[in-house]
């Protein structure tokens, strides 16, 4: 079934990065507040000034933010102004897969639920 196979694929992830561990070394991870749900449907502008909103910030990783990247809608000049701010470590690409893997698996289990 799905969850035989998801199971074991997660299993070969984690023997593959020590329990992820590998992913994070020579990282240093310092909390952040994050968005949690950072799309273009959560942006405004009001007097001349972007405006975020979102309820359902949390704190975390601050590579976290790119779980989002692929479905978000922001456009290539938001991310580059991002890493204008915060630069990228060594490693972020792998890791990137991990944070996206959270958000696709929650999408994907949004429309099984519904199915």
């Amino acid at each position: 079934t799905g969850s035989d196979e998801l199971a074991t694929l997660w299993d070969t992830v984690l023997d593959r990065t020590s329990g992820l561990g590998a992913l994070f070394e020579g990282v240093e991870v310092k909390p952040s507040v994050l968005h949690g749900d950072l799309w273009s449907g959560n942006m405004a502008a009001t007097a001349n000034e972007p405006c975020i909103f979102d309820p359902a910030t949390y704190f975390g990783h601050h590579e976290a933010e790119w779980g989002m990247s692929w479905c978000a809608s922001l456009g290539p000049a938001f991310w580059s102004g991002y890493r204008e701010l915060i630069r990228e470590d060594p490693g972020f690409a792998e890791r990137r897969n991990l944070y996206e893997l959270y958000h696709k698996l929650n999408h994907y289990n949004r429309i099984v639920i519904l199915d």
